[in-house]
Parts: structure tokens; sequence; C-alpha cells
């Protein structure tokens, strides 16, 4: 059995990482920039967001008619477990921390620059309902990077440690 993920799957994988680390970095460094730059910072953080969501499901779908390959076996069924459940975790998060964001962003009575069209704002300002939102964002975006840094971490130990081809398997090296 092929123990490479496709290219489709790879490019899915690494464009979503870097789409992440750049919103998560947008969202924390937001109060950083210039106050007249606020509405593009936000609104691309919100592109940035909505882009993770959207590649996502692609990349959910793309998995349903796609099996990917199977976990090696060098950890052990307990890692196995782990992985997946790993898995299931961080795309749980990847589609909840945008979805969590667009009612905040709305509820903060902002619309969303889509380039050819915009998204006027729809909902009334509702501090009552934003910062308990914004909170809840945060807090995931913040289990989503910790995860996230740890799924990089176990690949890396597979890689240094376990000296298997759980780390490569993703890369676009071998790719078919």
């Amino acid at each position: 059995m092929h123990q490479q993920y496709d290219r489709i799957a790879i490019s899915l994988h690494w464009t979503i990482a870097l789409l992440i680390l750049a919103a998560f970095g947008l969202g924390l460094t937001v109060d950083d920039f210039p106050k007249s730059w606020d509405a593009a910072v936000v609104n691309t953080h919100v592109l940035l967001g909505l882009s993770v969501l959207g590649l996502s499901v692609a990349r959910l779908a793309w998995r349903l008619g796609h099996k990917p390959p199977p976990l090696l076996k060098s950890g052990g069924p307990l890692v196995g477990a782990l992985a997946r459940l790993a898995h299931g975790l961080l795309y749980l998060l990847m589609l909840a921390v945008p979805l969590i964001g667009v009612p905040t962003l709305l509820y903060r009575g902002r619309g969303i620059d889509l380039g050819l069209f915009a998204i006027g704002p729809v909902l009334p300002r509702t501090p009552t309902i934003f910062h308990p939102l914004t909170e809840i964002h945060e807090l995931s975006a913040y289990a989503l990077l910790l995860l996230a840094g740890g799924h990089a971490l176990a690949a890396l130990y597979h890689h240094w440690v376990l000296r298997d081809r759980t780390l490569v398997r993703m890369l676009p090296l071998e790719a078919e």
C-alpha cells in the first residue's frame, strides 16, 4: 500500500497551516498596527479565517473521497489512537475558530470586504454578545495553535527519534 499522501492533500495541509499562522499572527498583533489600518488588518484577518474555513471543508471533502495512507505502526496502538484524536480535534478547531469568528465580527457591527463585493454591517453592535464570543474565539484559536504545535512536534519526533516516514509522507518531495 502506498504510504504517501497525494498532492492535493499535501497542498491543502500546508496551505491551511500557513493561513492559520498568518491569521493567528494578525489576530495577535492587530493592536500593534496604526489605528488607521484597523479596518484593513481586521478584514485581512477575516479573509484569512474564511480561507481556512473554506479550505478545511475542501480538505474534509477530499479526505472523504480519498482515503489517507494508513497510520504507521511505529508508535503502537496508543499513539495511533492519540493521532486520530488529535487529527479529529484539529479538523474540529479549523472549522470552529472561523465559524465563531464570523458572528463575533458581525456582532461588533462590522462587515466584510470580499474585494469584488462587500457585506456591510448586518447586525447592531452588541457588546454583551461579542465580548464572550471574542473570548471563545481567542481561546479556540490558542487551542488550535497549541494542538497544531503538538502535531508538528509529534511529526518531528517521528522523524528524528522513531526514524519513520510519518513526516515525509506529508512533504511534497515524493508526492504523486
